[in-house]
């Protein structure tokens, strides 16, 4: 269940990103406020006492890379070399 409540959270961060850059954030970095954003949710979800902290900090990682884009592309990379 907690892997579906993940997967569900990349498009909030998506969205949030995409708020940002119509705000006026500069479309290079987007990647590092997607980041910004998925560790942010994934601390607060630890510390309101659904994980412990340092799984919920990598978690907020793959959110982040996820939304930005740049875990899918570092997958492509990896099974292309």
């Amino acid at each position: 269940m907690e892997e579906v409540a993940g997967i569900a959270i990349i498009p909030v961060v998506v969205g949030l990103v995409e708020v940002a850059k119509r705000a006026g954030l500069p479309t290079a970095w987007a990647p590092a406020v997607a980041l910004a954003i998925g560790l942010a949710l994934s601390v607060g979800l630890a510390l309101s006492g659904a994980s412990e902290l340092t799984r919920a900090l990598l978690r907020g990682l793959v959110w982040g890379l996820a939304a930005s884009g740049l875990y899918a592309s570092a997958r492509t990379v990896a099974r292309s070399g």
